[in-house]
């Protein structure tokens, strides 16, 4: 008879941990309602995950996200919300939400930006390349480096296309008869730019110096890098946590 309860507590273990953990975190911390959300603390880190109820609960832990079932926030939450609130999630004072500003689209400037963006990034990356120092050969007797100037604005056109290296290389060879590099560069040789190390430096120096004319106009800067990648497939689960799963 005790082998069978075992049996049976070990095959309810796992929802019975959550659900005591849940009830730990109702009684012993401070779970509030903000900004049409719960916001439920870890137990084990400090952090706050954001959960929503409703006829699809969400919340933000690896635990949910992995499972997309209700995990100890979620039970915690809805404790919370059935003791203090009868079940109901608190109204928010609809004075109190900020609104969003809004302002009308200067429409002729707005066309003119886009319609002539690529060529003025051209100008633009060839003027911030053309005075780049080359690297030295080690072997004379072998083929010359490239100029840094040429990878620079190969390298830079070519994540600014958005497409492959066989697609770009027709704009590349246009680029080339503007002038904006001083030779023809195979697509080949863009891929073995990208990998190189030597240039991690370089457009290091270069994002600062890309920046420096809006410092008379900006104080508080937040790096973008959406425009920084390559064609790379992963999941975000594996990006966030810093591990992969099968």
């Amino acid at each position: 008879m005790l082998w069978n309860a075992a049996r049976r507590l070990l095959r309810r273990t796992k929802m019975e941990l959550r659900e005591l953990k849940a009830l730990e975190l109702a009684a012993k911390h401070r779970i509030v309602f903000e900004n049409g959300a719960w916001s439920v603390p870890s137990q084990r880190e400090n952090v706050n995950y954001k959960v929503t109820l409703g006829v699809k609960c969400a919340c933000e832990c690896e635990d949910y996200q992995l499972r997309q079932l209700d995990c100890k926030h979620v039970i915690a939450a809805r404790i919370v919300c059935a003791r203090d609130h009868g079940g109901e999630e608190p109204n928010i004072p609809v004075d109190a939400v900020p609104k969003k500003k809004t302002y009308r689209q200067d429409w002729p400037k707005y066309n003119l930006a886009q319609t002539t963006e690529k060529r003025r990034f051209q100008e633009l990356l060839f003027d911030l390349c053309r005075n780049l120092p080359n690297r030295e050969r080690k072997n004379k007797r072998g083929r010359p480096y490239t100029p840094m100037a040429d990878m620079i604005f190969a390298i830079a056109y070519k994540i600014f296309s958005t497409m492959s290296v066989r697609r770009f290389i027709s704009d590349l060879d246009e680029a080339h008869a503007k002038g904006f590099t001083s030779q023809p560069i195979h697509y080949n040789r863009i891929c073995a730019y990208l990998e190189d190390e030597a240039v991690t430096p370089i457009l290091h120096q270069l994002i600062k110096e890309s920046a420096l004319p809006l410092r008379a106009i900006e104080t508080d800067f937040a790096v973008d890098s959406s425009g920084f990648t390559m064609s790379r497939f992963v999941r975000w689960f594996d990006v966030k946590y810093g591990k992969e799963r099968q």
